[in-house]
């Protein structure tokens, strides 16, 4: 019974997290929507501020997404914190299809790897979580 019950929370959760990230009801009206060949929403500029895949992604910015209707990238509204990162508000933000940070704009400097990374500044990892590149200290 438990089994069941777990399966059934997760493609619950699961599927609620797809129709989200796909329903077109979050784009700005008027603005370029585009879509996969089999209809999936692939972007569009966000009507309000919206949260998506843990995401609070500012309106009016442009919203990608994978096929499986998982987050791509977006402009953040507020700061997001991922494994010892603190990700800027306002900055752009990416992630690979496993749901894995891939880029940020760093709000606080941080040593990743051991290498200094700098603050207001861009940072890549590989989908692994090691550092790809950031922007060092002058």
């Amino acid at each position: 019974m438990k089994q069941i019950l777990l399966i059934l929370f997760f493609l619950l959760a699961v599927g609620t997290e797809r129709a989200v990230a796909l329903d077109a009801s979050i784009c700005n009206p008027g603005s370029d929507i585009v879509y996969y060949p089999n209809g999936d929403l692939r972007s569009c500029n966000l009507k309000d501020i919206t949260l998506l895949s843990g995401v609070t992604c500012n309106l009016l910015s442009t919203a990608e997404f994978y096929e499986l209707g998982m987050l791509k990238s977006c402009i953040t509204k507020n700061f997001f914190y991922y494994d010892g990162l603190a990700c800027n508000e306002y900055g752009l933000i990416s992630f690979y299809p496993s749901g894995k940070l891939e880029s940020c704009v760093l709000a606080t400097r941080v040593e990743v790897d051991g290498k200094t990374c700098v603050e207001q500044q861009p940072i890549a990892l590989f989908e692994t979580g090691r550092l790809k590149s950031c922007a060092t200290p002058r």
